[in-house]
Order: structure tokens, then sequence, then C-alpha cells
């Protein structure tokens, strides 16, 4: 594993197409607006993008950007030449407690981990990486997935946690996303699907994953501004002439065959518009949560309808925090588990468990998320 990689390629600026999507947003219906939560980073965020663009957003500190996934940062270490008075107090004590008790979930990664959980005690940055890179590639030889060693990350944006295995880069934030498309391999074959749907697809770090291993399928990507801008512009420099780009989109009246491969970007408000798109798979992850119910159940009844066969949810099903009042930070009311069973009609809950989350091993505590996996009732893969 090398530790000094060449800086990552800037992601361009596109300062006109920032302002026609948020010129769009705000033009349109209250239901696709952006709820109490995304209300409030939008007049931080926007700012920040008129002043600073897009130069090194993945290792910008203090910025916005990390509120949606967008920033990959190294994870904090400590060493242990010197024992501390306090073990627990010991950032990597935990994480190598942690990602060998997460291990035992998953039988195939213990052996691997076993053999390199003793040296890496104490070790550098790399030796952390190392660990959440060999638990993230048994994880996916254990539930089906395309292996690890297919895939390799883009460092456009220019990542600050970004480390190389047998010359293919990877981030932690990538390896996460890796985990999630593995996880839900347990349930779907990808290769027998043909479409994906996200609706909140942030930075486009999961598209990137699940299309570098799967090239022939089709996504279409339903976001917020700047959200969506961010992802148009960083999907843009990872697959040049893939990207059907949001000043084409916002005009379709349909879509008709997509081409394998390509990746449309949408406004939340163009999908009751779009009267012939069907999807495969529909991906939510930690953004309905971040909504209030009658947006989300707005978009599941979409959802509920459109969707041909599999749902991944990716949320607090308790909810996030509530605001004691508008315009403070917050959700105005919880989206919980009750909401997407109740959007979710047709659809059959396959799975629920605890969410693996590779960016909280450097702490004790467990994640706040529930992965889960639904299937269109009567579909089994």
């Amino acid at each position: 594993m090398a530790t000094t990689i060449p800086m990552g390629p800037q992601v361009e600026d596109d300062p006109g197409l920032l302002d026609l999507m948020l010129e769009d947003l705000h033009a349109g219906p209250a239901l696709y607006q952006p709820g109490n939560y995304w209300a409030n980073y939008e007049k931080i965020l926007v700012p920040e993008l008129r002043t600073s663009g897009l130069r090194d957003f993945r290792r910008r500190r203090a910025s916005i950007v990390n509120t949606f996934g967008a920033a990959d940062f190294a994870p904090i270490t400590a060493e242990l030449n010197t024992p501390p008075a306090n073990p627990e107090s010991n950032r990597r004590v935990r994480v190598k407690r942690l990602i060998l008790e997460l291990a035992q979930r998953v039988r195939p990664a213990s052996r691997a981990l076993r053999a390199l959980g003793g040296s890496y005690v104490g070790a550098s940055l790399e030796g952390v990486q190392q660990l959440c890179y060999a638990y993230a590639s048994a994880y996916g030889k254990s539930n089906g997935a395309k292996p690890l060693e297919d895939f390799s990350a883009s460092t456009a944006g220019n990542p600050e946690d970004v480390f190389d295995v047998d010359g293919r880069t990877y981030t932690t934030s990538m390896l996460q996303s890796y985990m999630l498309y593995a996880y839900c391999c347990r349930f779907a074959n990808f290769d027998a699907i043909q479409s994906v749907m996200e609706l909140g697809s942030g930075s486009g770090k999961q598209i990137e994953v699940i299309r570098k291993l799967h090239p022939h399928l089709s996504f279409f990507l339903f976001d917020i501004p700047p959200q969506l801008y961010v992802c148009e512009q960083y999907l843009r420099a990872v697959f040049p002439g893939s990207v059907v780009s949001y000043r084409d989109t916002r005009a379709l009246q349909g879509i008709g065959r997509p081409v394998p491969g390509s990746i449309y970007m949408f406004g939340t408000a163009k999908l009751p518009e779009l009267e012939d798109l069907r999807w495969d798979l529909f991906w939510n992850a930690a953004s309905f949560q971040e909504m209030e119910p009658d947006l989300v159940l707005n978009y599941l009844a979409f959802v509920n309808r459109e969707t041909r066969r599999h749902v991944f949810l990716q949320e607090n099903m308790e909810g996030m925090h509530q605001a004691r009042r508008r315009g403070e930070h917050g959700v105005l009311q919880r989206t919980t588990m009750e909401h997407y069973q109740q959007g979710l009609p047709d659809f059959g809950l396959v799975d629920l468990c605890e969410a693996i989350d590779l960016q909280r091993l450097r702490t004790s505590s467990k994640s706040l998320y529930s992965f889960s996996f639904w299937n269109r009732k009567g579909i089994t893969a």
C-alpha cells in the first residue's frame, strides 16, 4: 500500500448551471422544495459554492459539502508508542475493537481481520485504512458482490483520505458506498436489472461505485440543488460523455429507452412529469430522514408505483433531530419506519438491520442508521 498519491484533478465550476437549478427549484411546487433541514443549509452552501467553487471540495474542512458526504477526510488516528493513562480514550484501540466486533457478523471477514488486527493496534493511518479495506473486501465477497478489487475510486475533487492498494485507489468514504452496494447484493442480482433510481444522490459517490462495477445499468438521479449541482459536476468528471445534464433533462417529457451506462440528472420537481419512467431498483441513503413526512410520502407514492423490483433505504428509522421551530436546525416532524411502511404498501420488507458504518469505527458509538431492503410483493430477486 503506497503512502504518496498525486493530487487529484479538479472538478470544473459551472455557476450558470447552479443558478439555473436554483431558479427552477424556487419556482417549483412546495412538495418538491427543500424541507426545513436543507432550507437552512442552502443559505450557507450556495454562497460557499459561489465564492470558493468546487476546488478541492473533497478535502475542504469547515465546509457544508460535508453534510451530504462530499468530503473525504483522513481518519483521526493516535499512536500507541506511549500507552495512554486511559486506554479507552485511545481512538486506535476503539478502531481495532469495533472493526473486529463487526467482523463477527460477517464470518468470512473474521479470519482476515484477526490476521491483521493485532498488527494494527497503534499503527499508522495506513493501518486503519488497510483494516477498513480488508473488512469491506471480505464483506463484499460474503454477500456475492462484485469484488472490491474490480473497483478503483476517482480522485477528482482532490480527496484528502486517499490510499493505494495494488495500484488501485480508494477512500474510506468510497469503501462505505461499496458496503451499501454489497449489502444489497444479498437480495438483488445487479447483473439482472437494467436501471437504478436514486433520490438524494448527494455528491454521486454511490453511483460511481455501482456504475463502475455494473456499466450496463442506466441511472436516474433526483435531488435538490446545490447537492444536484455538485453531483453533476463530479460525475461528469468521472464519466465523461455518460452524464445527461440537467440543462437537457429539464425539457424532457419522457425518457424512452435509456442508453446503457447513461446517468440522467433531474430536479425533484421533474418526477411527476416523466410518466414513462420506470426503474428496477430505488435507492435512498440518509435522505428521507432529513425531510418531513408529507414530502417523503409524496415521493414514496412514485416509488411504490414506478419501482419494478427492489427498494433500498438507509435511514434513522426513529427519525432525526426535531427543530424547536421553523428555521432552526432539524426537521419539523420526524419521518419514521411507520411512514416507510405506509408509503410502500406494494412492497414487503425483506431485511432490516443496523447499518454497518466504517466512518463510525473511530468512535465507540453505534450507528444511528438502519439498512432495509424491500421487494415488490411477488418478486424475490
